[in-house]
């Protein structure tokens, strides 16, 4: 069964047009991210301390994987949406059921089909990096594995909304919409941070795709993000063999679908609560120094911070990015609270003279402050403790500012808008053209 849908989705010439496609929005975004650091590299010629700054995975991995990203969330469900979609288009669905004898084989066996094909679209990233590398460029192994890993689930997760789109509808076209209307909607709530006509979805923030993808892009491999994109993946599955159910009456899928709905809803507030994560950057650079990571550890008493910013302050995502996400790198259990969320409508102008504190409590003792900075933070979770700050060393980043020069930029463009979606689309030409002489 797997073989025969492995060979319908790679033989399909939609497959290969959305992986060349995918393959030159990421290259766009390789030459442009190339082109900005070789600028700012130039600036910092015998610069050691600006060097540091220069990050190879902020710097390119990051822009190149935001190709990616696009090409999923756009291009990925047109493909993956087709497993499903085509046979029940053809009305031949029923009969590929009763002849596997399953409806959950035929099913998962689209899925794993449509996923191959989805992380196909992975060979861009990958043939750009390489790229990279071959002029020269430096990229840590372990960070940028992480990376590509963040981006591998959300490709499983988006051709899970697809074949889910595909169970319940009754073209490809229909599929294919409703899916790409379902993946567009996250990019709602990530709006709402630019728009204050849409200040009212940042509460749905952690509902996000984005925001659980972004530590990934650090680095970081946060257990409750992954946990969060493979319950909602698995939530999809499942509504995928709910709606391909088609010996049972409309009234008890939709009914079995909204369980299956509230059960997958519980899981993501689940997934959500956990914080714990593990830090694969280069020299730890992500973290906090190693004595004071250690003395954090050593306190056995409970920890929390109470933040007074409202949720679009532009401190308090400063804070979100920066010490937070460095505390719970250290402490998955440290409480984090936001007081003025309770609020109905935060306005700057009821902001009295406590807005900006920043509470620290551990076990009955607590310390103030109105500083977002990391080590003021620190210092006092340790004074509440009543313990000294540790050493506060951490070990140097050396940075890798990399100048690309004309032959090689030219290289890299060539390689980006040419070879690599090129190669794609010559395979898919092979592999179609393959399926018709033999048809």
């Amino acid at each position: 069964m797997i073989s025969r849908e492995l060979a319908i989705v790679l033989r399909a010439r939609v497959t290969w047009i959305v992986a060349g496609l995918a393959a030159l929005l990421v290259g766009h975004g390789f030459v442009l991210a190339v082109d900005l650091f070789t600028a700012g590299s130039r600036s910092v010629a015998g610069n050691v301390l600006m060097a540091r700054e220069f990050d190879p995975l902020a710097g390119i991995v990051r822009p190149t994987l935001g190709g990616l990203y696009l090409a999923a969330s756009l291009l990925g469900p047109i493909a993956a949406a087709r497993a499903i979609a085509v046979e029940k288009e053809r009305r031949s669905f029923g009969a590929l059921v009763l002849l596997s004898g399953s409806h959950e084989r035929v099913v998962l066996a689209k899925y794993l089909a449509a996923l191959a094909g989805g992380w196909i679209l992975l060979t861009g990233p990958l043939a750009a990096i390489a790229a990279w590398r071959a002029v020269g460029g430096q990229l840590a192994f372990r960070e940028t594995v992480v990376a590509l890993v963040g981006h591998g689930l959300y490709i499983a997760l988006v051709t899970a909304v697809a074949t889910a789109a595909a169970a319940w509808s009754r073209t490809v076209a229909q599929a294919a919409t409703l899916a790409v209307v379902v993946v567009l909607a996250s990019w709602a709530i990530d709006a709402s941070e630019g728009f204050a006509a849409l200040a009212w979805l940042g509460r749905l923030a952690d509902w996000s795709v984005t925001t659980h993808l972004t530590p990934f892009e650090r680095g970081i491999l946060p257990l409750g993000a992954a946990a969060w994109m493979l319950s909602l993946t698995a939530g999809c599955v499942a509504l995928s063999l709910v709606g391909a159910r088609f010996d049972v009456a409309r009234g008890r899928r939709t009914t079995l679908a909204m369980a299956v709905i509230a059960v997958t809803a519980g899981a993501l507030v689940v997934s959500s609560r956990i914080h714990r994560a593990y830090d694969f950057t280069e020299a730890a650079r992500a973290s906090l120094p190693p004595a004071a990571v250690a003395g954090l550890r050593a306190i056995t008493a409970p920890i929390t911070l109470e933040v007074y910013l409202d949720r679009d302050d532009s401190r308090r995502r400063q804070m979100e990015s920066d010490i937070i996400a460095r505390l719970r790198l250290a402490l998955g259990d440290i409480r984090i609270e936001y007081p003025l969320d309770g609020r109905e409508a935060p306005s700057e102008a009821t902001h009295d003279d406590g807005y900006g504190r920043i509470i620290v409590r551990v076990g009955g003792r607590h310390a103030e402050t109105q500083s977002t900075s990391r080590r003021e933070v620190t210092t006092l979770i340790f004074e509440a403790a009543g313990q000294p700050l540790p050493d506060w060393s951490q070990p140097a980043y050396p940075g890798y500012p990399l100048v690309v020069g004309r032959t090689a930029r030219r290289a890299l463009g060539v390689c980006a808008y040419i070879v690599f979606p090129g190669a794609l689309f010559a395979v898919g030409f092979l592999v179609t053209r393959s399926k018709r002489r033999t048809s």
